[in-house]
């Protein structure tokens, strides 16, 4: 378990370089002072555990090394060597266990069993079995550690370059960060949403509790101490123009971005100019925004306000313009009607006048 935990130490120490010490690099290569900006590291348990001569693992192989060597006497010898080591306890009612402050909580360990385990005897008998396996690849590994800790048993105990099982770990552990560290590091935080394995079952406690453990809340915390939100000058200018009055924008680069800010009553503390970046404090980026925002927000309404008044004036000429067109067809009826009145009653007067002749 404490190889496990060790691990684990070993790659929470790498995200916590790769978060906050990139940052603060970033910082620093742009000019900023980022004296006041300070975070949670597991540097101190790293040593505890892993420093040359005096990390635990260090005295476990001394211990190991020495033929009275017990469980009991490398636990009193860790607790006379760290005893106020910030990140190392006592268990008082105990001679055998200690307790380590990891980066997600404190672990207490029974170190009753850890030299025979860190020995850990393998029959010679089973070693020379296993270098005449038919598989090759089982031929190989015991072939390997034969040549280094798989020698015989009195060799491997009394040698001085006695190679146990945590010196192997140890070894492997170191190859496997020196391969991440010459890569280009992303990290990927799994959460499990509850302790049943269920889906869609999302669970405040289980959730809270791994995001603590796992240092992401903590990255979150150092990360809006500082300057969380870093913008190019350009991009700033560009994007934030529309929030100040023009003669604050009139000047580029650095003293434009010293004035555009200034306008929007942003105070100094709130940001630093480097180089060729502004660093905006937590907040900072959200005002401009939501300011931006209510900018064009009232340039929107202005033109809603223009295009509902054009097509209320154009809705109103089309009923003016049909009511005009009612209006004249009504009178072209109403004209229509009395001329034709008036020509039957032009028929009928001259029919009477025809009628009166004939009796005459």
């Amino acid at each position: 378990q404490l190889c496990i935990n060790f691990a684990n130490e070993k790659l929470q120490k790498m995200f916590t370089q790769a978060v906050f010490e990139s940052v603060l690099s970033e910082y620093q290569k742009e000019g900023i002072d980022v004296g006041d900006i300070t975070y949670e590291d597991n540097k101190l348990l790293v040593e505890l555990i892993d420093k040359p001569a005096t990390g635990i693992l260090s005295l476990l192989a001394e211990e190991c090394f020495f033929p009275n060597g017990t469980d009991a006497s490398f636990a009193q010898k860790i607790k006379l060597a760290h005893a106020r080591h910030p990140c190392f306890a006592e268990v008082k009612l105990d001679r055998t266990a200690f307790t380590l402050s990891h980066f997600p909580g404190k672990v207490t360990y029974q170190s009753t069993g850890f030299l025979e385990k860190n020995k850990d005897p393998l029959s010679q008998d089973l070693v020379v079995l296993m270098q005449f396996s038919d598989d090759d690849f089982v031929k190989t590994l015991f072939e390997e550690k034969q040549s280094t800790a798989m020698a015989g048993s009195v060799r491997r105990f009394k040698s001085a370059k006695f190679v146990g099982l945590i010196d192997g770990f140890r070894t492997s552990l170191n190859q496997l960060v020196k391969t991440l560290e010459g890569t280009k590091t992303h990290f990927i935080r799994c959460v499990k949403p509850n302790m049943d394995k269920k889906p869609d079952n999302f669970v405040f406690d289980v959730m809270q509790r791994q995001l603590y453990t796992s240092g992401v809340v903590q990255a979150v915390q150092a990360t809006r101490k500082g300057f969380p939100d870093h913008l190019p000058f350009a991009e700033l200018l560009s994007r934030f123009e529309l929030v100040v009055p023009k003669s604050a924008t009139n000047k580029k680069g650095a003293d434009g971005v010293r004035a555009l800010l200034s306008s929007a009553g942003v105070s100094d503390k709130e940001f630093r100019i480097g180089k060729t970046k502004v660093f905006l404090g937590v907040g900072v980026l959200d005002q401009l925004e939501q300011r931006r925002m209510e900018y064009i927000a009232s340039k929107v309404l202005s033109m809603q306000m223009l295009v509902r008044a054009y097509n209320a004036r154009k809705r109103l000429k089309l009923l003016r313009d049909e009511k005009a067109r009612a209006a004249k067809a009504k009178a072209e009826a109403e004209a229509a009607a009395r001329a034709a009145e008036e020509a039957a009653r032009k028929e009928r007067e001259a029919a009477e006048a025809a009628a009166a002749a004939q009796k005459a």
